[in-house]
């Protein structure tokens, strides 16, 4: 097993930085940090997450035609979500069980002892997304965390309000199969599973794992049958990340606020659970640099699934 020490951040690749930056620090309330240009082809930018999650989002574009990163933009999985990037213990460990698991690791770099040559020492490995990684890219690292900011919230006139980030959604032909996975390699454990006949031919079946740090989850989705949105999506695109979920201070907040911003919303739902209420919507890809977002309120904590 792979033990992380910290999810520290989420990715996402998009034609063009600016508008992306704007996108986020003016919808979503995150925190504009720095901006840097890679010798790998690619410009980027680091930004904070506001909320209790503790987590940091990285915006990649690409430098010039030559960048590998048209690959992604120009296939089925871009623009949008790019790589989850984690802090962990040992990265020998890790290299061990990604073999265990039947595959090569992707990008290995042993740690040193950090030098004088500005060296800082880091160990690397990736997932591949064609490998080890089911679909997604998979980016860990050992030694100092990347991103480590002071917690913030959010207290915009008009972003979103974000209080943390609940969860990333994976699409899957097999939720049970990779969620095995999640929690053989990364440590994840479940905390909820649906009941297999719980939703109708044209909906999903999920099930949510808790990441051994706690700043957030990871939710499996397979289609409950033919006609499932879900199916459509993996016909298209293969198995890979749906959408992120966050938690927002005020719905109605988060509704005025987009707004004012002139960005709908879709597949809005209120309801009560344990005599609590909470209410849902989502965001088009179209209107995010190409991620789904979903957000959601709820009234007491815990009753939203």
């Amino acid at each position: 097993m792979i033990e992380i020490v910290k999810v520290d951040h989420i990715s996402m690749a998009v034609p063009v930085l600016g508008p992306q930056i704007e996108f986020l620090t003016r919808v979503m309330g995150f925190r504009f940090v720095d901006q840097f240009e890679s010798p790998e082809g690619y410009f980027g930018a680091n930004l904070d997450v506001p909320g209790s999650s503790d987590l940091a989002w990285e915006v990649l574009a690409p430098n010039g035609p030559d960048s590998y990163l048209h690959r992604f933009l120009n296939g089925v999985s871009g623009p949008g979500l790019h790589h989850v990037a984690l802090q962990i213990k040992d990265v020998d460990e890790a290299v061990q069980t990604i073999r265990t698991e039947g595959f090569e690791p992707w990008g290995y770099e042993p740690a040193t002892e950090p030098g004088a040559d500005g060296d800082d020492g880091r160990g690397m490995v990736y997932m591949h997304p064609r490998g080890a990684g089911h679909g997604f890219l998979w980016q860990m690292y050992t030694g100092d965390p990347w991103h480590a900011s002071d917690p913030y919230e959010d207290e915009g006139e008009r972003t979103l309000g974000i209080v943390a980030v609940n969860h990333l959604a994976y699409a899957t032909h097999d939720r049970d199969s990779l969620a095995g996975w999640y929690e053989r390699v990364l440590g994840c454990q479940t905390a909820y599973r649906s009941a297999t006949d719980s939703n109708t031919s044209s909906g999903f079946r999920t099930t949510v794992l808790d990441t051994p740090t706690r700043q957030m989850r990871f939710e499996m989705i397979e289609p409950a049958g033919k006609d499932s949105f879900i199916q459509r999506f993996l016909d298209a695109r293969g198995p890979n990340m749906h959408h992120i979920t966050v938690q927002v201070r005020d719905f109605q907040h988060a509704l005025a606020a987009l707004a004012h911003h002139k960005i709908p919303v879709f597949g809005q739902d209120t309801g009560m659970s344990d005599g609590s209420a909470w209410s849902e919507a989502f965001i088009h890809p179209r209107h995010t640099g190409g991620m789904l977002v979903q957000f959601f309120w709820e009234e007491r904590p815990g009753i939203w699934e």
